[in-house]
Order: structure tokens, then sequence, then C-alpha cells
């Protein structure tokens, strides 16, 4: 693996800073949906700086990609504009009227079967 430059690792400094206490700067109301948000935000940013690296796993990046953009998407709208949400319901699920977590369970279980087969699985080897 390629080595980052100092940019990078000026940048990986900034991603981690705003995640963990980036969330304190906005109204005290928004702190648990802007933490989510910027988590959201950093592992989009990691995922990026992997992408450089490999794209044996693009089909497995690319789905998770996509899961925090929702997040990161859903998060910021609802920020903005809230919707009705019921307990225990996500709030992108809400918003779309249907649950796209058991889309993602589904794409997650494709992609294990994908990358599993012909896995060969063995004991402790000592």
């Amino acid at each position: 693996m390629a080595r980052l430059s100092r940019a990078d690792l000026i940048l990986l400094l900034a991603v981690g800073a705003s995640r963990h206490y980036g969330w304190a700067l906005g109204p005290d109301a928004m702190a648990g949906l802007a933490s989510k948000a910027l988590g959201a935000a950093a592992i989009l940013y990691l995922l990026a700086v992997v992408w450089e690296h490999t794209r044996a796993g693009a089909a497995i990046f690319l789905w998770w990609a996509w899961e925090e953009l929702q997040v990161l998407t859903c998060t910021a709208w609802f920020m903005a504009d809230p919707w009705p949400v019921a307990q225990g319901q996500a709030i992108c699920s809400a918003k779309a009227g249907f649950d796209l977590g058991a889309v993602g369970i589904l794409i997650i279980a494709l992609l294990a079967m994908r990358y599993c087969k012909g896995l060969q699985v063995s004991g402790d080897q000592k």
C-alpha cells in the first residue's frame, strides 16, 4: 500500500476531528443528527482512500458508499425539513415509505454469496 502524503494525513486528521467534534458547533437539538451525518461523511472519505488502493472489492465499496450517502443525505434533509418518523423506524425508510434496510440486507447477502463462493474454511492452524 502506498504511503499517504503529508496533505493526505492533514486531511485525515481534519476528517477525524470534524467527525468527533464538529457536531458541537451546531444547535444542541441537532447534535445527534449532526454526529450521524459527520460519521457518514467520514466513512465516505475513508472508503475513497481505500478505493485508491484496491479495486478488488468494488461491489462492496459501492454498496457501503451507497449506504453512507443515504445516511448523510437523509440526515441533512431531516435536519433542514423534518418529517414524521415512527419509533424504531429509520429516517430514510420513513421518507421513502418502505424499508430500505431490507434492501440493504438483501444486497449484503448477495455480496456475501459472491465473495464467499469457493472460500475454504479450515480449522485452527497451529
